[in-house]
């Protein structure tokens, strides 16, 4: 049987067995090989890349650089699959009361990273501690000054960052009154929100801010507090390198007790608010504009109850009745906030509260938990116009006679007791005024808010 024929049984020729066991062999040599070479690859990459904690001293100090503060990162993750994600744990600046958070997760997207475009898909905060007098120390500066350098080979895409979100961000005021905070931000181009919220967490009732974009450079506000939703509108300005943020909310049937519970502070009034808010915050970055945040709120409190003092009381004893509480048929004026170095600056102005036994017009200053304020009480059986000073802090505020109207007090209680005390502090009041002049320090004025420019719809 000629040698080309094939063998008995079907079988194949021995020619190509050889043929295919030679193709196989170099087969599977090319994939030994293939693999070798990536296994060197890969050892020569795993030998180039820095370790994890290298990783972490650089993150830390590029941190510290763009802040201004030394950072210090404990500990780096970095996974490639499925998507590219960076894990920092244990993340603090190195400052006597450090701004810290428990793990910063940064998610991107290899679509993203192949075309060399920096953006983030999400970026999540947990477990933050942000003190306000070691921010204030910050020296940031703008990376996308140092142009394409500044990134190396990357360019920041149109929304650097989609999505952020953050979950027990603590807030640990001047006074060291420690508030956390959740929520979460949606961004468009040129880091405008497209939606928004910011939760106070744990609060009772549930206290929030909700934004939405509703047009360019507009905002639909819903803010949630003592009890009540309300919708108000934001607005954003620019004219040249100013950024002017303004917004306003109407409001009825505010709890205040609420209200003041949600943010841990003692309110000396209770009842239900409604009335109007304006604000404006003006600076040459969003971030700038919102340490330089204004504030002005017109507002009634029907059938509210002072707290902390029995006006009445307070006026027959010539101050020296201290306490009790004041039913009052209602309570107006205005309130203004204004940001300062110092610390949040609360004005009242226009005071006046009316009860079934007396009216009194005042005004108050509230700074760093320090309270200052006068008073003039009228009562209906005729005395009028008696001095009353407010002092102390919030959570221990006093009320007494300035020194001439507690002199004249004297004077009169030995005339009269009850209605001559008041009467004799009136006339000391009087006389001090006349020959002693306005020597009382005036709270420093409040700077008005600017007119308000709206765009065009």
């Amino acid at each position: 049987m000629p040698a080309s024929r094939a063998a008995p049984g079907g079988g194949p020729r021995r020619g190509a067995r050889t043929v295919l066991g030679r193709a196989l062999r170099w087969t599977l040599g090319g994939v030994a090989a293939a693999a070798a070479l990536v296994a060197v690859a890969g050892a020569a990459v795993w030998w180039w890349l820095p370790s994890d904690e290298e990783l972490a001293r650089r993150a830390g100090d590029g941190a510290g650089d763009l802040l201004g503060v030394p950072v210090v990162v404990d500990r780096l993750e970095w996974h490639l699959l499925p998507a590219p994600r960076v894990v920092l744990h244990g993340v603090h600046t190195e400052q006597e009361a450090p701004v810290s958070a428990d793990r910063i997760v940064a998610d991107a997207r290899w679509s993203d990273l192949l075309r060399l475009r920096l953006a983030l898909a999400r970026l999540r905060l947990e477990g933050a501690a942000i003190p306000q007098l070691s921010l204030s120390q910050f020296k940031v500066r703008d990376a996308e000054e140092d142009g394409p350098a500044g990134f190396g080979p990357f360019t920041l895409a149109e929304v650097p960052v989609e999505h952020a979100e953050w979950q027990g961000v603590r807030w640990i005021g001047r006074q060291g009154r420690d508030l956390a905070y959740g929520g979460s931000v949606d961004f468009g181009p040129a880091w405008r929100p497209v939606r928004g919220l910011l939760e106070r967490e744990g609060a009772s009732p549930p206290t929030r801010l909700a934004i939405e974009r509703e047009g360019e450079d507009r905002w639909r506000a819903d803010v949630t507090a003592g009890g009540r939703t309300e919708r108000g509108e934001l607005r954003l300005q620019e004219s040249g390198e100013r950024y002017r943020v303004t917004g306003s909310l109407d409001f009825s049937g505010v709890d205040v007790v609420g209200l003041m519970d949600a943010f841990e502070r003692r309110s000396i009034v209770s009842g239900r608010a409604s009335g109007h808010t304006d604000l404006i915050a003006e600076g040459d970055d969003p971030a700038a504009a919102m340490r330089a945040l204004q504030t002005r709120t017109s507002f009634t409190v029907a059938r509210a109850k002072l707290l902390t003092f029995d006006l009445e009381a307070a006026i027959r004893s010539a101050g020296s009745d201290k306490g009790g509480t004041t039913q009052l048929d209602s309570l107006t004026g205005i309130v203004r906030t204004e940001a300062d170095p110092g610390g949040t600056i609360v004005r009242y102005s226009d005071l006046k509260a009316t009860s079934g036994v007396l009216t009194a017009t005042g005004d108050a200053v509230v700074q760093n938990q320090r309270v200052s304020g006068h008073v003039a009480v009228d009562l209906v059986d005729g005395i009028v116009g008696v001095p009353l000073e407010f002092g102390g802090t919030v959570k221990d505020p006093t009320l007494s006679l300035p020194p001439a109207a507690l002199a004249g007090a004297a004077v009169g209680t030995v005339v009269a007791p009850g209605v001559g005390t008041a009467l004799g502090a009136r006339i000391g009041e009087t006389v001090r005024r006349i020959f002693g002049g306005e020597d009382r320090q005036e709270p420093p004025a409040p700077r008005r808010l600017p007119p308000v420019r709206r765009d065009p719809d």
